[in-house]
């Protein structure tokens, strides 16, 4: 235990915060992650910062991979010889040993969210997300990058059981989400495809409160019919299906990390039936939503 709290204090001291005052605000986690760790995936600790006007680093080294999220304000990040502008909806990365120099604006300082992490699969996880090339990426969904990142610190803090392996999981995500979505800013894509990735997004969008694939259809002035054959081709998914995959995995979201009742998450999510809500919810997750509520629960005492 010594060791733990010993290697705890070292990440804190060492590789987590800026120069001291350079932070106004900050909320950090730690995981007990050791540098030589040799599996698929771990996190080593994370932190929401609100930075003040002379916030600086400037590193020629780290052991680390790194994500930083900006939430708001304005900076500039730079890295191999090129320099990029941080600003809300910016995400940044760099990989071990790469010298990198983070500074905020001195008239509108950032705030972000950053995941440190290891693994052997992390170096795969950069290059899928374009980080490894790119360095930074103006995320497709803001909204949803910053549900997964809030998610990720909420879970570290938490501790509950499982937790490395919840928040390993939702950073797959987060950098999956970002390879799924590449191809969205290029501009040589046929009609077809673009078709799917607009009725796609209106869903991303708007999934909480639209309950079938007509309304879909309808909103993107798209026959449902061919809108149906693009999900089968581009997506290998009928829309409904995405519709219903959205909701309820925002549900299971919701029933972790709020009070609210099962009545009022089915509502929230544009179920009027809550009897209707919870046979969905089985049906896709194989457990009642109370019931997947307290197994989680139980985990966590």
């Amino acid at each position: 235990m010594t060791k733990k709290r010993n290697f705890s204090n070292i990440i804190k001291r060492k590789y987590v915060r800026g120069l001291p005052g350079h932070v106004l605000k900050a909320e950090y986690f730690y995981f007990e992650t050791e540098p030589n760790f040799k599996k698929e995936l771990a996190i080593v600790c994370g932190g929401c910062e609100k930075c003040a006007p002379d916030y600086i680093i400037n590193r020629k080294s780290y052991p680390y991979y790194v994500i930083k999220y900006t939430i708001s304000g304005k900076g500039t990040f730079s890295i191999n010889s090129q320099t990029f502008p941080l600003k809300q909806g910016i995400l940044s990365g760099f990989t071990p040993q790469s010298p990198h120099f983070y500074q905020s604006d001195t008239s509108n300082p950032l705030e972000h969210i950053f995941i440190i992490f290891t693994g052997c699969e992390a170096s795969l996880l950069f290059e899928q997300s374009t980080l490894a090339s790119k360095y930074v990426i103006d995320v497709a969904s803001q909204s949803e990058t910053l549900y997964i990142l809030r998610a990720i610190m909420k879970t570290g803090i938490e501790k509950a059981p499982f937790s490395q392996q919840i928040s390993c999981n939702l950073l797959r995500i987060l950098m999956l989400r970002q390879a799924a979505n590449i191809n969205f800013s290029t501009s040589d894509f046929s009609q077809s495809k673009e078709t799917y990735q607009r009725c796609k997004k209106y869903i991303d969008d708007n999934f909480t409160k639209i309950f079938s694939s007509s309304e879909v259809a309808n909103a993107c002035a798209v026959n449902i019919r061919y809108m149906a054959r693009l999900f089968r081709q581009y997506g290998k998914i009928k829309p409904h299906e995405y519709i219903m995959n959205l909701k309820m995995n925002k549900a299971s979201a919701i029933l972790l990390t709020s009070g609210l009742s099962v009545n009022e998450i089915g509502y929230s999510l544009g179920f009027n039936d809550p009897y209707h809500f919870s046979r969905v919810f089985k049906r896709f997750h194989g457990l009642a939503p109370k019931m997947y509520r307290e197994l989680y629960l139980e985990h966590k005492k």
